[in-house]
């Protein structure tokens, strides 16, 4: 069968026969095979998804498919074969979205055919019945029977049973007085149906169990014997319960107006109490239960509105909000008139490139400033002459001829200049080269006459070699010729007052000829 198949599939795909052939093929095949065979087929079907689901292909078959799968749906037993009929579900809802209205009851049936049916006790069942209850302790009598399991026909049709003058009130009533025994008798941990660590539950007569990590019964018994030991199971409790957290809920829900809410409500709060009342783990649970009636209340509303897709168009973009008014500043008086209007500046997002855009209206000009221009050869190489005074005490390392960056600068700088420099300095240093390229004399280095030795000196001549001296010696010469030259000064100091006295005579000489060439022209 499975060569059968992928023969159609690959037929439908190729455009040989009709898209839906392969889908036809499926049918005819669930239709005529055992259940066994069916799940072969089934496990075809979910191997081959993403091919049975192309566009091609699913728009002309999603009916068929549908329709083969609810015919084997019906087909497989709820009990033995619940693992293919979960396979199915599975399948569905990953072919079909959860849209799809072919999965909805839009029309709100209920499954009438869910009934319950109870025993009819005469006078002396009820008498052991109610014997057997009160040896139990649990006050199980025959009004009680009637009215508990009287409730399910409100669970089964809620629209139907509620649709009597008096039904809500019956409900109340009824409802009123199981929450009572309930109350009267609680439960807990150490109870028959508890559950006690390491000890597996005892199962209640009358009960179906699956088991799957816990027990969850299916369909109880309405036995009149049994019903005070299914009173005392939590598992039997909460179901009864749930029943009627969400039958409440339907009769709170926007769709239905038939009964006083704010009586459903009280009674919605009274359930929900008893089930966290319930254990093992009954805040847990009252809020999943609490959960589960809210999604329940969404999904009724959704089909209120018709199932809207959940997938919804992109929304329009917003149009953008009005551009702010530009406020100008006054000038004040004095102040310079920005280069670029207010108006014309350009905002790039950052103050610095606002900044350096708006420097100029056309940023032409701009072009032409020499604030930053590069600077002479002359300027620039001026760091390498003060380095070399010993004055600024500038150690190796720090000396701008062992900046890698200025001294890539300098060479640009120097090849522009002086070619001839700057073919020098593959051979020498740069404090060589730089001071002869600028012209200037090097500091710091000797030049050809000495500040200490040579005019100041006697006329003996001893200063004179003394002064020549260098290194250790010159000291000492300086302190040895110190003497001699205030002897040589103080034979310059007489022979200056012997001059001075020779010149007065002379001119007294001078005065007295005047004086008597004077007298004789008298």
């Amino acid at each position: 069968m499975p060569r059968l198949l992928d023969l159609a599939l690959t037929l439908s795909e190729t455009g040989v026969v009709e898209p839906a052939c392969v889908f036809n093929a499926l049918e005819q095949l669930v239709e005529t095979c055992t259940i066994a065979d069916c799940e072969d087929v089934f496990t075809w079907v979910e191997a081959r998804r993403g091919r049975l689901s192309a566009d091609a292909l699913w728009r002309r078959g999603k009916l068929v498919m549908l329709r083969t799968c609810n015919e084997l749906q019906r087909r497989l037993s709820k009990t033995a074969d619940t693992v293919l009929r979960g396979r199915v579900l599975l399948l569905l809802s990953s072919l079909y979205p959860l849209s799809e209205r072919s999965a909805l009851n839009l029309g709100g049936n209920y499954n009438a055919g869910n009934t319950t049916e109870l025993d009819e006790l005469d006078a002396d069942t009820a008498e052991a019945t109610d014997a057997n209850a009160k040896a139990e302790g649990v006050v199980v009598d025959r009004a009680f029977y009637e009215t508990f399991w009287s409730l399910q026909k409100f669970f089964s049709n809620p629209p139907a049973a509620l649709e009597p003058a008096a039904g809500w009130k019956t409900f109340c009533v009824s409802l009123r007085l199981v929450l009572d025994n309930f109350e009267t008798h609680r439960l807990d941990k150490m109870s028959s149906g508890g559950v006690t660590p390491g000890v597996k539950p005892s199962v209640p007569s009358g009960a179906t169990y699956v088991e799957a990590g816990i027990d969850a019964g299916t369909k109880y018994l309405t036995a009149a014997p049994l019903l005070h030991l299914q009173l005392r199971d939590p598992a039997f409790r909460r179901h009864f319960l749930v029943q009627c957290a969400v039958f409440l809920g339907f009769c709170t829900s926007p769709l239905y107006k038939g009964v006083d809410a704010a009586d459903a409500r009280d009674a919605k709060k009274r359930v929900m109490e008893a089930i966290r009342q319930t254990p093992p783990h009954g805040e847990e649970f009252a809020a999943a239960v609490a959960l589960a009636l809210r999604r329940e209340e969404g999904w009724v509303l959704w089909k209120r509105d018709n199932c809207k897709d959940f997938e919804r168009e992109p929304e329009a973009p917003r149009p953008p909000p009005p551009a702010p008014p530009v406020m100008r500043r006054r000038l004040r008086p004095g102040a310079a008139a920005p280069a670029v209007p207010p108006e014309k500046r350009v905002r790039l997002g950052n103050p610095e490139l606002d900044r350096l855009w708006n420097l100029s209206e056309d940023n032409v000009s701009a072009l032409g400033d020499k604030r930053d221009a590069a600077p002479t050869a002359e300027v620039y190489l001026q760091n390498v002459v003060d380095d070399m005074d010993p004055e600024a005490q500038i150690e190796e390392t720090y000396k701008s001829k062992n900046d890698k960056t200025y001294v890539w600068k300098a060479l640009r700088l120097i090849a522009k200049a002086d070619m001839g420099a700057f073919q020098r300095l593959g051979a020498e240093d740069m404090e060589t080269v730089v001071p002869a390229m600028l012209g200037v004399e090097p500091p710091g280095r000797p030049t050809g006459t000495d500040a200490d030795g040579g005019t100041d000196g006697g006329g003996d001549g001893e200063g004179g070699p003394a002064a020549m001296e260098t290194d250790g010696g010159g000291d000492a010469s300086k302190e040895a010729n110190e003497p001699e030259a205030e002897e040589g000064g103080e034979a310059d100091g007489e022979e200056d007052e012997a001059d001075g006295e020779e010149e007065a005579d002379g001119e007294e000489e001078e005065e007295g000829e005047e004086e008597g060439e004077g007298e004789e022209d008298e």
